[in-house]
């Protein structure tokens, strides 16, 4: 029980680091004068990333507004005039999208007679500008954080190249012929 817990403080230790590493990248992109709102969706990173991309913005001075439902976020929101905003006490504002896509690269090891394939998590971060109420698209950045150790279960057992049986083969009738010469 001690054991799980101290692995899970560890993990959620790693998982916070690695998303301040990915928020400190991410704020690099923006720069904006308006108010800004933020919508994250990145499934386990979301907790994490949303609360080090604030402490950054927030650092950096961004004028940090919190929306009060999410039909802001929505386009398609017929409810949604251009009034809302004066809800907040503004005209115009910067949405800023962050979205998770997970990608894999496989990565081989290869040696003079075998090879392995792994398969490796790249963890990609979407990032859309979007100007409120006209919901005009700003920009589009993207940022590919790969773990350093986090490998995939799949690992292929080591595989022999074509050319293995052959060298065996006649590696040993060497060996039989050095022994049936040899008196």
């Amino acid at each position: 029980m001690l054991f799980s817990a101290c692995v899970s403080v560890a993990w959620a230790e790693k998982l916070h680091e690695e998303a301040g590493q990915i928020a400190a990248h991410i704020a690099g992109l923006l720069d904006s004068d308006m108010p800004v709102f933020l919508d994250i969706r990145c499934g386990e990173w979301t907790p994490a990333l949303s609360q080090c991309l604030r402490d950054t913005l927030l650092e950096r001075s961004f004028d940090l507004r919190e929306a009060k439902s999410r039909a802001l976020f929505d386009p398609d929101n017929t409810n949604m005039e251009n009034g809302k905003l004066s809800d907040y006490g503004i005209n115009s504002a910067i949405l800023i999208s962050v979205e998770l896509n997970l990608k894999w690269q496989v990565v081989e090891r290869k040696s003079f007679l075998s090879y392995r394939s792994e398969r490796i998590p790249v963890y990609s971060f979407i990032t859309k500008q979007i100007q409120l109420p006209e919901y005009r698209l700003l920009s589009i950045d993207h940022y590919d954080f790969a773990p350093q150790d986090n490998i995939d279960s799949s690992i292929s057992a080591p595989r022999l190249k074509w050319f293995e049986p052959l060298i065996a083969s006649t590696a040993v009738a060497s060996i039989i012929f050095l022994l049936w010469t040899i008196e």
